[in-house]
């Protein structure tokens, strides 16, 4: 389906996400092939009468209202990405809700002419993956088989691949093999260690990996501008040609997101921060709370942009939809359109996705 010059992005599916995605050209659009993870919603905490909900309480509404939301969610592939290939990560969700809520999934992505490949870990239930299976077959278009750092290292690595294909029955070209390491760090990317305990790695439809090094959050980080450097790009553009790579993997990362996915703590006051990649680093503008008797609230967003769109390695506002949202919002720094935490991570994914894309397209 893809060759090494491909990316493959996690995203969880929210607005800035979904909206970042939805900027990218057609052209770019042939270099990518997203995992998407839906996500539980998030209810309020407090009812109408001023009471606390319980964590049960809590835990049936967003049930329910995944239950709505799971059969909108091909209409959205489609307005926001189209009828290219994608995979849908369901694992995020509670469990009760991944059998029903795939099938609700692939179900209308049929009706819509959508090319939706279903991800199962190599670690899921029997019952799960036997479902997943199942509804894969139906929907032939092949299957994503989601292998954690845990799965290397397990002794029976090998013996467990080889029993999920003959409980599976699937042929090595109909499934995508996703190697997600998630956390990077300066032993997890030996790529040629991975290949070693793959078995047929020639024959998988596609092979990538992987990682993600951004911060959990920004409050290791004083108000200013800060670069750490994108370790997941960088080691695996480092060891990709490699003469002991027996098969070279596509690469994949987390954005500008964290890989371990959490919902933002109640009442937590976020800064009007910026995150900016590079091509070898994460430039990150951080600002201060937006709430606080003495903080500049959204003013500190114009700014930021400001000062951003004036740096040396900025890309130009031609470059991508990002880029051009922080030159326009850095023209007048006491604009009233300042933009919100959502509007500044849509651009700084949609940059993310450019800036990696055109890395991949040009590839030696």
């Amino acid at each position: 389906m893809f060759s090494t010059k491909h990316y493959v992005p996690i995203l969880r599916w929210k607005a800035a996400e979904r909206e970042g995605l939805e900027k990218i050209s057609d052209e770019q659009k042939k270099f990518i092939t997203p995992v998407i993870e839906v996500i539980m919603p998030q209810p309020a905490r407090v009812k109408k009468d001023g009471t606390g909900k319980t964590p049960e309480e809590l835990l049936t509404e967003s049930i329910e209202t995944l239950k709505q939301k799971l059969p909108k969610i091909p209409e959205e592939i489609l307005k926001y990405w189209g009828k290219g290939p994608i995979f849908i990560d369901l694992s995020l969700i509670d469990i009760s809700l991944r059998v029903d809520g795939l099938k609700k999934i692939l179900s209308e992505g049929r009706i819509r002419e959508l090319y939706l490949i279903p991800v199962i870990a190599l670690n899921s239930s029997s019952h799960i993956q036997n479902a997943y299976i199942s509804l894969a077959k139906e929907n032939a278009k092949g299957l994503g088989l989601r292998l954690f750092k845990s799965n290397f290292n397990s002794a029976p690595l090998i013996a467990d691949i080889n029993s999920f294909l003959t409980l599976s029955e699937l042929k090595h070209q109909e499934i995508d093999l996703l190697v997600d390491l998630q956390i990077t760090d300066g032993q997890c990317l030996r790529l040629a260690e991975i290949i070693e305990q793959i078995p047929n790695i020639h024959d998988w439809r596609t092979f990538t990996v992987i990682s993600g090094s951004f911060p959990k959050d920004l409050t290791n980080f004083l108000p200013d501008l800060h670069k750490i450097d994108r370790q997941d790009w960088n080691n695996w553009f480092n060891q990709i040609n490699s003469n002991g790579l027996k098969r070279k993997p596509s690469f994949g990362d987390y954005t500008i997101q964290h890989p371990i996915y959490s919902e933002p703590s109640p009442g937590m006051n976020p800064s009007a921060s910026i995150r900016y990649t590079l091509s070898d680093k994460y430039m990150i503008m951080r600002g201060e709370g937006l709430r606080g008797e003495k903080s500049k609230g959204f003013a500190q967003y114009p700014a930021n942009a400001q000062l951003l769109s004036q740096q040396q390695e900025f890309f130009g506002e031609d470059f991508s939809f990002g880029d051009a949202y922080i030159v326009e919002k850095g023209k007048d720094i006491n604009t009233k359109e300042t933009g919100t935490p959502r509007t500044w991570l849509r651009a700084g994914i949609n940059h993310h996705l450019a800036c990696v894309i055109s890395q991949i397209a040009n590839l030696p």
